[in-house]
């Protein structure tokens, strides 16, 4: 089994433990991103969700009158379930949703907007799939998306003292034998000044990078999404992109 098999089999089990977790309006954990009109108008555009989780991110741009939204997702859980919260608007044609990984192409029409909420830097081949939701963009389109923050990574909250556990240059892939309860999965964090050089070796203007702190002040994990660790150290990171005109 690759990669890609190994990780969707695993979000396939896992996948209900992130339901109607970090979507828009919001663009991750601690409520990043709230109150950031980052796509501007909706109402009448396009837009391709790389991996729609849940899909209420989704039915929160329907509701704002987006024109169609796209939604691609490697779990059939996560396809079911956005499914069924989508239903009247995929019977309407306003949405239509694809259950595959973003490293395979999409045969779609161009769209205003391309985002990803927590899910692009899944990517197992980043090179394709930005070279994919740069062909899914009109001229002049965005690309909106936000990961955990390259350093937010290295570092564990430790009785509330702050240790890095892992070299930041070092941008090895890791492979969590039991992520969640669900099984193995691979997944490899990659400094900032990595993710820069990929987006502009794929052609995109870099119109905006933010780091935004914390909106909600409470722990959301023991270790990892602590409020401690994310007072001081940024926990996302947030990418606006663009396709030249």
């Amino acid at each position: 089994m690759n990669k890609l098999e190994t990780n969707k089999e695993t979000w396939d089990k896992v996948a209900e433990h992130f339901f109607s977790h970090s979507a828009l309006p919001i663009w991750g954990p601690f409520g990043i991103g709230r109150g950031m009109d980052l796509i501007g108008g909706v109402k009448n555009k396009t837009f391709l969700d790389i991996g729609f989780g849940s899909g209420h991110s989704i039915k929160h741009l329907v509701k704002k009158g987006a024109k169609k939204v796209y939604g691609v997702d490697i779990s059939k859980s996560q396809f079911d379930f956005a499914s069924k919260l989508n239903k009247k608007s995929i019977g309407l044609g306003k949405v239509e949703l694809f259950e595959r990984n973003m490293e395979r192409p999409l045969k779609i029409a161009p769209v205003d907007v391309v985002y990803s909420v927590y899910a692009f830097g899944w990517t197992v081949d980043p090179k394709k799939s930005l070279k994919n939701v740069y062909s899914y963009l009109k001229p002049g389109g965005k690309f909106i998306w936000s990961w955990d923050h390259s350093f937010f990574t290295d570092v564990e909250d430790k009785s509330d003292s702050l240790v890095v556990k892992y070299s930041y240059h070092d941008e090895h892939e890791l492979f969590l034998k039991n992520w969640k309860g669900g099984g193995p999965i691979y997944i490899t964090y990659r400094k900032t000044s990595t993710w820069f050089k990929l987006l502009r070796e794929a052609g995109f203007n870099i119109i905006g990078y933010l780091e935004p702190g914390p909106v909600i002040k409470k722990d959301l994990g023991k270790s990892h999404y602590t409020i401690h660790k994310a007072k001081n150290i940024p926990c996302s990171m947030i990418w606006v992109c663009e396709k030249p005109k």
